[in-house]
């Protein structure tokens, strides 16, 4: 979760200011970057970080493994003895973040740039000659039954095995390819390894093209990672990526690409934006070169896609001219005028739900949006009143507020959003580690939704999610639905620009660094245990190990006093919604089904090898295709629920089919929800 910028800098950043100084930019070298870099990390880190960290042998350890785990998770690349010799360092990070030392970076990305060279020569060599597929031998996947290469024979023979499984997968995928079952098992399988040949030649083109600091993230996330697992630095590109996502808005062209053999191609349009204004690009088109106004082209045909949609995003108002080579293989130059582009999967949305005639409201929020950049951005509180309001002049019956998978976002987002359901009071304490505490509370008595309410959770509904559910919760506003408990992420984020005289993070980036954590107004923390919803039913997430409770650094639970509140007065009886869920509920197949198919997909996690004789593959795969044929229902599954667009929303549609459909098939997905089912017979226990 996040907090406005200008609160941390004024309330907490001047505070610390003195304590500390920080490096400044000049003309520096990429390695004395790198340095201030760090040392400016590891001053916010020891003056600012909730749980400063002894940085000692023992912290140096858990670095060293955690890095390599970063730049080499499958020990694809790595031998034995470049391991061996990189531990020669165990006990010796923690001097070199002390001391800004890069021996250590330098030595495991040089030694990693070589294997990549050697494995495409192994790739190279091995994709030139049939495979046998009816020899007995595994590929190893499991974290425990991967090892790194003894040798590099050892190397070769272990991406033998990873091509051999490629190649295995797409034979069996075009031996079930109507078109050509006919065709001899020989040209199936040379089509095969020709297809995975150019997949992995394009895989290593952008391997080549990577450089040091792509790295750097990896490096240092070792470190801040060890304070708290949502501490971590973002390099300038990184930070821009993140604003992008968190306020769901752009300054571009208004096109989707993606990499096809190093073309920057179109695969959407997107309606309303400057290239569907323009009407000349067209989904398939390559873009080969990008030219800013007053500057020479710049050719991106190879460029990695991220790299290349640098040159082609650029501020609103801005004109940008690019080279397209259209599907009929002639050239064209389109000059298009750069705008925000708005990603609607990314704002709140809503839908009337009609059950045996009667009318109830559903709003979906995918996070807590914020625009850090633009004041007069979107906000979800100002787009969730919307909704409200245009659902209310339906009359529904009672209102489903769906935070499924919502990891969270701007603290001050939800702390107005709580207000819409509650008069004047708090809604959530935030703690320093220094024991300071601030009390965030809706200051407005007015209250836009007094109607019967239900939060809908699971185990990634995360952060602001929590608060917004456990306030809920507390004041009996609310009564909420969904797995055995929430992520359970009970600390509060902030970004520290590391360029301390500019306070611009486009010169070294920015670190996200863990300052407070939050508590819920009756004092208990939703650190690691999260929120236990009022009604629990069991998903296909139930057995996961993806809480904040799996991560070995995180912060531990705690609890703080409570704080006076007025519950709402309006209030449900919790005990008799209970009991009439629990009896809907009781010995119910489906949710059987559900528990069921959650154990059968946690113990697929648990498999560590697979088979590369083709009749061994495909028996395991037939099994399991069997096994799992009786989770097949789950998929069908329909309610009784008829789901459509508010009257508000209908002229959106006329211009914008693109979203029509979108939103067509959110609505089918919420037919076949068993939860949101559930959800609408309490909205009628408590109506």
């Amino acid at each position: 979760m996040l907090m406005r910028k200008t609160f941390v800098l004024l309330s907490f950043l001047s505070m610390c200011f003195l304590a500390f100084c920080f490096c400044t930019p000049g003309n520096q070298t990429d390695d004395t970057k790198i340095k201030t870099i760090i040392k400016n990390i590891r001053n916010t880190l020891t003056y600012m970080h909730y749980r400063p960290q002894i940085i000692n042998d023992s912290f140096s350890e858990d670095v060293f493994n955690l890095y390599l785990e970063k730049i080499d998770p499958n020990k694809r690349y790595l031998l034995q003895s470049d391991y061996d010799e990189f531990k020669k360092d165990y006990h010796h990070l923690d001097d070199y973040f002390n001391n800004q030392d890069l021996r250590f970076f330098h030595a495991t990305i040089d030694t990693l740039f070589q294997r990549y060279k050697e494995a495409k020569e192994y790739s190279e060599e091995i994709l030139k000659e049939p495979f046998d597929f009816t020899k007995d031998e595994d590929f190893l996947i499991g974290d425990d039954a991967i090892a790194y290469a003894k040798s590099k024979a050892e190397a070769k023979d272990l991406w033998r095995k990873y091509l051999k499984y490629n190649t295995l997968t797409e034979l069996i995928r075009l031996q079930e390819d109507s078109t050509k079952m006919d065709m001899p098992l020989v040209e199936l399988e040379k089509e095969a390894r020709e297809n995975v040949s150019e997949t992995i030649s394009d895989f290593f083109r952008r391997q080549a093209q990577l450089k040091k600091d792509r790295f750097l993230t990896h490096y240092i996330n070792s470190f801040t990672e060890k304070y708290d697992p949502h501490t971590s630095y973002f390099s300038p590109d990184d930070k821009d990526d993140f604003d992008v996502n968190i306020s769901g808005q752009l300054e571009g062209i208004g096109a989707r690409l993606q990499d096809k053999k190093g073309y920057a191609t179109i695969m959407e349009v997107v309606i309303g934006g400057p290239a569907w204004k323009d009407g000349q690009l067209e989904v398939g088109d390559q873009i080969t070169h990008v030219k800013q106004k007053g500057e020479d082209p710049v050719n991106i045909v190879g460029m990695l896609l991220d790299e290349a949609i640098r040159h082609i995003r650029g501020k609103k108002g801005t004109e940008v001219i690019l080279t397209v080579k259209k599907k009929d293989g002639t050239s064209k130059e389109i000059k298009l005028i750069r705008d925000v582009i708005e990603q609607d999967e990314v704002f709140a949305r809503s839908a009337i739900i009609e059950d045996n005639g009667e009318k109830y409201g559903i709003i979906y929020l995918p996070e807590f949006y914020t625009n850090f950049n633009d004041r007069n951005g979107r906000d979800p509180s100002d787009d969730i009143t919307k909704e409200i309001i245009g659902l209310k002049k339906e009359n529904i019956k009672g209102l489903v507020f769906d935070l499924r998978y919502n990891g969270g976002g701007s603290l001050e987002e939800v702390v107005e959003i709580a207000g819409l359901f509650i008069p004047k009071g708090p809604i959530v304490q935030v703690r320093r580690s220094d024991g300071q505490l601030r009390i965030h509370e809706d200051k407005d008595p007015a209250v836009l939704y007094d109607g019967p309410l239900v939060i809908m959770v699971n185990e990634l509904s995360a952060s602001a999610s929590e608060i917004l559910a456990a306030a809920m919760q507390d004041y009996g506003r609310a009564v909420i639905v969904g797995s055995h408990k929430t992520f359970g992420k009970g600390t509060v984020q902030t970004f520290i620009p590391l360029d301390q005289r500019t306070f611009n993070p486009d010169e070294y980036g920015a670190l996200k660094l863990t300052i407070q954590k939050f508590y819920r107004v009756n004092g208990g923390s939703t650190q690691l245990r999260g929120v236990t919803p009022d009604i629990v039913m069991p998903d296909l997430l139930t057995y996961a190990d993806i809480s904040e409770s799996n991560s070995h650094d995180a912060l531990p639970w705690d609890q703080i006093k409570a704080i006076k509140f007025e519950p709402w007065q309006n209030s449900f009886d919790i005990d008799y919604v209970k009991t009439k869920s629990s009896q809907r509920l009781e010995n119910n197949s489906y949710l059987k089904l559900i528990d069921q198919a959650a154990k059968y997909y946690q113990e697929l996690d648990k498999i560590d090898r697979i088979p590369l004789n083709i009749e061994k593959f495909k028996s395991d795969r037939k099994s399991r295709e069997e096994q799992s044929k009786q989770f097949d229902s789950i998929q069908v599954y329909k309610t009784k629920l008829n789901v459509y667009s508010p009257q508000f929303e209908l002229p959106k549609f006329e211009n914008d089919t693109i979203l029509r459909e979108r939103r067509k098939e959110w609505h089918k997905n919420l037919t076949n929800d068993f939860y949101l089912e559930e959800s609408v017979n309490i909205l009628k226990d408590i109506s």
